[in-house]
């Protein structure tokens, strides 16, 4: 049975409606839904903190800045303010916070979500943020500094006329980003229900989730799955009648902000920055104001041991 939960549960909306952040057109669509904009929240004025300074590898310090892989169509996690430029998200704030107490400015460089982590790799960026889930696998690439926390949530259009079940989507056509956990989720669903002689799932994959969520909108298909914070603006950016939750958020898991395999020094100096946010009540600000406190930590840490 489909569950319709409102923005005041867990990943309520905060100061800020996230439907006039972006405009539908985000979505590339006209779905019905509100297309009012307002200013997205403030970001925190964030002091250098000498000490933590201190952390930082010797190169980066002298450079003073830092690049940063993203994939900014994933709202409210990181996407472009209406300039088309600049980059903005609760992530976006937290990652600026974050260097600013390493005397460190950032440098985002929107790109494609599949090529962050091989980016950050062969030294293209410093370091890479795009609500990457940490899993076993990418901290063999990469070190992953985990900071918030995320599960998955699905939605279809109200009403949920195609009775999408998340539990047996068996013969469904489901929408989902490429290259994320989603798209790893949707896959093992499809291949159990061909291995209990079902039919698969149909899969159309996206190179950005606002383009899958359009899919459901229009209709062409019956449901999709992300990150709870993006399902939750998927809702409200499509306005009141448009989409609803299908099913309760599941495998709740840490986002993490990615540096070089051997560049554990700055990994430990933004594991260190981000402690010192949650300190002195930044990080809760700024989650606050984005209306995603249900997220939030209480420590940061470098590769953090997870369960698959």
């Amino acid at each position: 049975m489909a569950l319709h939960k409102p923005l005041s549960a867990p990943f309520a909306l905060g100061a800020v409606s996230l439907a006039s952040v972006l405009a539908l057109s985000a979505c590339g669509g006209d779905g019905g839904g509100s297309t009012e904009e307002t200013a997205a929240p403030e970001a925190p004025t964030v002091e250098a903190d000498e000490e933590l300074a201190a952390l930082v590898p010797a190169d980066i310090a002298e450079a003073g800045t830092v690049s940063i892989g993203v994939e900014a169509s994933y709202p409210p996690g990181e996407f472009l303010e209406e300039d088309g430029e600049t980059v903005q998200g609760f992530n976006v704030d937290l990652l600026n916070a974050a260097l600013a107490k390493l005397g460190l400015e950032a440098e985002w460089e929107p790109t494609a979500f599949d090529s962050i982590i091989i980016g950050v790799d062969t030294g293209t960026y410093d370091l890479g943020s795009s609500s990457f889930t940490v899993t076993e696998e990418r901290m063999e690439q990469v070190n992953m500094i985990s900071y918030f926390s995320s599960g998955t949530q699905w939605f279809a259009q109200a009403g949920n006329p195609k009775d999408v079940d998340p539990e047996d989507a068996c013969g469904m056509r489901i929408a989902v980003q490429s290259n994320t956990t989603h798209d790893t989720d949707i896959e093992e669903r499809s291949a159990a229900c061909v291995d209990a002689g079902e039919e698969p799932v149909t899969i159309q994959k996206f190179e950005s989730q606002p383009l899958a969520t359009e899919t459901v909108v229009s209709g062409v298909n019956d449901a999709s799955l992300a990150d709870m914070p993006t399902s939750a603006y998927a809702l409200e950016q499509t306005g009141e009648g448009v989409l609803e939750f299908v099913g309760e958020q599941y495998n709740a898991a840490p986002y993490g902000i990615l540096t070089h395999k051997d560049n554990d020094e700055l990994a430990e100096a933004v594991a260190a920055a981000f402690n010192a946010l949650m300190e002195d009540g930044t990080y809760a600000e700024v989650l606050g104001q984005w209306g995603v406190d249900a997220g939030g930590m209480e420590a940061a840490e470098v590769n953090p041991a997870v369960s698959e």
